[in-house]
């Protein structure tokens, strides 16, 4: 509980519900994906970027398992360390700075889509988390 309210507090967190048509209705993080970047590259707030890749990694294996064993899934994140997925992170949104100013979770399931695809070459594990 403790260290939710740390990450919470250091990413600086403003929730709610998105409203604009291009964007997924439902919470978001209103994080610009910059400020994560900036945080994922500091040695003394790298640990906050890898709670934050580690959650929507976890986020994104549970939902696609949750679809069921017949589902398209479009992203396979193997055992991975917080520090390769910041990694991926990290290298994917630096090729990206166009999106640096768009709401961090699009951006960082993009960019861990790219890194671990299902069946491709980013490292995924196939159709199977």
């Amino acid at each position: 509980m403790i260290r939710c309210a740390v990450v919470a507090a250091a990413l600086s967190l403003s929730c709610g519900v998105a409203q604009a048509q291009d964007r997924p209705m439902g919470r978001l993080t209103h994080l610009p994906a910059g400020r994560l970047l900036a945080l994922c590259q500091s040695p003394r707030t790298s640990a906050v970027c890898d709670a934050y890749v580690s959650g929507i990694s976890d986020g994104i294996t549970l939902v696609e398992t949750a679809a069921g064993p017949g589902a398209a899934r479009r992203v396979c994140i193997p055992q991975a360390s917080g520090i390769q997925l910041r990694g991926a992170l990290v290298a994917w949104m630096s090729k990206h700075p166009d999106r640096m100013s768009a709401d961090v979770g699009p951006v960082a399931y993009d960019a861990l889509a790219e890194a671990f695809p299902c069946g491709g070459t980013g490292g995924g594990a196939g159709s199977r988390p």
